[in-house]
């Protein structure tokens, strides 16, 4: 499932359809860190609350 999503938010991103903080908000519920990484080229940081 995982793979699909982040198909689609790599294309998003590469069309500046999404910016690294709507991916980042995917990061919890659909994608992992490490997909985060791999659209965005940049480490995932957590907000600090």
């Amino acid at each position: 499932m995982s793979s699909v999503w982040e198909s689609l938010l790599t294309n998003l991103y590469f069309l500046k359809a999404y910016s690294k903080e709507t991916i980042a908000t995917y990061v919890p519920n659909f994608i992992d860190e490490a997909a985060y990484q791999r659209i965005t080229g940049e480490p995932y940081v957590k907000e600090v609350s």
